[in-house]
């Protein structure tokens, strides 16, 4: 088995979405948002492609997860702002909150592991940039992983 995942999903990050409910000739029914239904596609999709649904982490192995939402510079500023957010010097504040965002992407690549609970530990980041994306690594947590505990710079 691989020890290392990698892929980058172009296009604006979508968070995971509260299950939505409807009712219909008197039944209720749960349903999930349409947009997020075909954002986690395309990351299956994209898993499928690149690692043909092969599980890469065994049962129970820690994994260290590095993710990186890229959203789109919004309309409308001045030319000073879009320059400050398109140069990383201003951070998106707003919603969608980072928890959700992450759990979009660890629901659509449920064919990697066992189980997302195996992720130990993570380095998630939301960032404006001219090109939307989600940058995603995955990989075996190690000893080395912790070193920054034990001797801090």
């Amino acid at each position: 088995m691989s020890n290392q995942l990698k892929l980058i999903i172009y296009g604006e990050p979508v968070p995971a979405s509260r299950p939505r409910f409807s009712s219909f000739g008197g039944k209720k029914r749960a349903y999930t948002d349409k947009k997020y239904r075909i954002y986690k596609n395309e990351i299956k999709t994209l898993y499928w492609d690149k690692y043909h649904n092969e599980q890469l982490f065994k049962k129970g192995a820690p994994l260290v997860a590095q993710i990186r939402f890229y959203r789109r510079i919004q309309k409308g500023l001045s030319k000073a702002e879009y320059k400050r957010r398109a140069s990383h010097e201003v951070k998106p504040t707003v919603k969608p909150d980072l928890d959700n965002y992450e759990k979009a992407i660890f629901d659509g690549l449920a064919k990697a592991w066992f189980d997302d609970g195996q992720i130990v530990k993570h380095d998630t980041e939301k960032d404006y940039d001219e090109n939307p994306r989600t940058e995603i690594e995955v990989r075996e947590w190690t000893k080395d992983d912790d070193n920054y505990r034990n001797n801090p710079s």
